[in-house]
């Protein structure tokens, strides 16, 4: 059996926290020159954007790299469960049904959609909590200035998130 740890020890060794880093800044700093249409073609936006990545790489302390690359992490495993929810739901044909006129101008069901198309706003919230949560739990509100409040664990965040969906199962909602 591999062990995770060792895993992410041998892809800090090799660097991988800081190539996030400059990936990243590469590609905000190249997508803001070519969305403002600063330069012609595609040469200038790349050159300038590489020495930026670079010297955002020089200028961020060590301790925004850990956080970084232990939220893309977070981020990763997210984005995974989200896409095999996504297939598993598109296996079971699941289709949220939509009321209007059919197509011979009765009232009835007019239509298919996607679950998340019919739910979005509570797709987005959800999504934003768990940005939260990654975002916390990568040590990054110690970076903000919240690091004196107490450390919640992967335990607490699911006993949280249980009472919460009993309390409103109960609700009746």
């Amino acid at each position: 059996m591999v062990d995770v740890t060792t895993g992410l020890a041998f892809l800090t060794g090799l660097g991988v926290p800081e190539i996030l880093l400059w990936v990243l800044s590469f590609a905000v700093v190249f997508g803001i020159i070519t969305k403002l249409k600063i330069f012609n073609g595609r040469a200038a936006p790349a050159l300038v954007s590489i020495v930026m990545g670079f010297l955002v790489l020089l200028a961020v302390p060590t301790a925004l790299i850990a956080v970084i690359a232990s939220m893309s992490t977070g981020l990763l495993v997210v984005a995974i469960g989200f896409f095999v929810l996504m297939a598993a739901l598109e296996l079971a044909g699941v289709k949220h049904p939509v009321t209007g006129q059919d197509k011979e101008g009765k009232p009835g069901i007019a239509g298919y959609i996607h679950p998340f198309q019919a739910h979005s706003t509570i797709l987005t919230i959800v999504i934003l909590a768990l940005g939260l949560v990654i975002f916390w739990a990568s040590g990054g509100a110690a970076l903000i200035g919240f690091g004196a409040l107490p450390a919640i664990s992967a335990g607490m965040w699911l006993l949280i998130i249980v009472g919460g969906a009993v309390l409103w199962m109960l609700s009746g909602a």
